[in-house]
């Protein structure tokens, strides 16, 4: 499937921002909750990982899909 220079520059915008509302979440998870109780830190640990894959992947297709429609 072919991504438009719109839907690719979305996409890219898209992962950057959950890239890093999820990078500062895992900071707040390591600042307070790893500290404070850690069960609960274990319960978040997989949240965190799953939606910085996520996000990566959602800026990989985005970065792709720029480099796909500029040749």
């Amino acid at each position: 499937m072919r991504l438009s220079r719109r839907a690719s520059t979305l996409l890219l915008a898209a992962g950057l921002f959950t890239l890093f509302s999820w990078i500062t979440r895992a900071y707040t998870w390591y600042a307070n909750d790893l500290q404070s109780d850690p069960y609960l830190a274990l319960l978040h640990f997989p949240i965190i990982v799953v939606f910085l894959v996520i996000g990566g992947y959602i800026t990989y297709l985005g970065i792709r899909g720029r480099r796909a429609t500029r040749q």
